[in-house]
């Protein structure tokens, strides 16, 4: 009796602990328009994210964000704080490292505020990569030599509000201009899943960058598809509830949320007037998923991704 008493005790003690820790998030209901929209009609599924092929497996981990400058070389940056070169021969050149070079840069989140981490990318009018770092702020690099001029510190931020998580970017070709986003003014990169924006509601998933094709449409990557099976969503049945994600925000490292999520690829290609006019789905992950960026050059289709250890490429565009 006593033994089940004390038992009870210390069960008691711990759920107590974990009421009582603060929580990092204060988040607020949101009840979802509807369930997951159904896959019919151009989300209908099919495999054409799997005519594709895997490109520097083990040596370019968590490829997000891609451009190509005027001699078709394509330039993209990893998680281990790196700028990548890769050549029409399909050859990889370092370009520079946007923090410090150490051993441990790529082996954890927790060395991205020191190592870098580069997100958007892009070529400007003078042919200099403008490169949005998410802890080192808006930089230009020389593709040639790698030097590096800060341009945008990310504690200098805007109205007074300095910048946590610098992501994507664009330049008008026009006027030169540079607009990029900061994703969150209170989470940094590696604490990215515990920062929800709602902008447009009951979407197939959670989208990441918006792409031009070379087609004349938007193309867009899925990070987190949303479908419907025999429960709903995990994400749409927390969604109501504040004090659940508080309690899980505190309970669950970061690091596991990575196996909740479906190994399924997913493209949406959206007209000029925003509507859907079709998908690109890899049901099974055989050659990818969460989709950060969907970039096209010289027939190619380049399909970036936050974290994961290669790069997925398509021959072509099959409709």
């Amino acid at each position: 009796m006593l033994g089940r008493r004390s038992v009870f005790v210390a069960l008691l003690a711990v759920a107590v602990g974990v009421y009582l820790l603060p929580s990092p998030i204060d988040p607020k209901p949101h009840v979802l328009k509807g369930p997951p929209p159904a896959l019919e009609g151009p989300l209908a599924v099919n495999t054409r994210l799997q005519n594709g092929q895997r490109l520097f497996t083990g040596k370019l981990h968590g490829p997000e964000s891609f451009t190509a400058d005027g001699n078709g070389n394509v330039y993209t940056g990893t998680v281990d704080g790196k700028l990548w070169r890769i050549g029409l021969d399909d050859s990889l050149t370092l370009v520079t490292q946007m923090g410090q070079n150490l051993p441990e840069c790529g082996s954890s989140t927790d060395y991205e505020p020191v190592c870098g981490r580069p997100h958007g990318v892009r070529v400007d009018r003078h042919g200099q990569l403008i490169v949005a770092d998410s802890y080192f702020g808006l930089h230009s690099v020389d593709p040639t030599t790698g030097e590096k001029t800060l341009l945008v510190a990310n504690s200098q931020g805007a109205d007074g509000v300095p910048f946590a998580f610098l992501n994507g970017l664009e330049i008008s070709s026009q006027t030169g201009i540079i607009y990029f986003t900061d994703s969150s003014s209170r989470w940094g990169r590696r604490h990215v899943k515990l920062e929800v924006r709602i902008l447009m509601d009951n979407m197939i998933g959670y989208p990441d960058n918006i792409r031009l094709s070379d087609h004349g449409t938007f193309l867009v990557g899925v990070t987190t598809p949303r479908f419907r099976k025999l429960m709903p969503p995990f994400l749409d049945m927390i969604a109501p509830y504040p004090a659940v994600k508080r309690f899980l925000a505190k309970v669950i490292p970061l690091s596991v949320y990575n196996l909740l999520l479906p190994r399924y690829a997913l493209v949406l290609e959206l007209g000029l007037d925003g509507e859907l006019v079709g998908t690109l789905h890899d049901p099974e992950g055989r050659l990818t998923w969460a989709i950060s960026d969907v970039f096209q050059h010289r027939g190619r289709t380049y399909l970036g991704s936050t974290d994961l250890p290669f790069l997925p490429v398509l021959e072509g565009w099959d409709s």
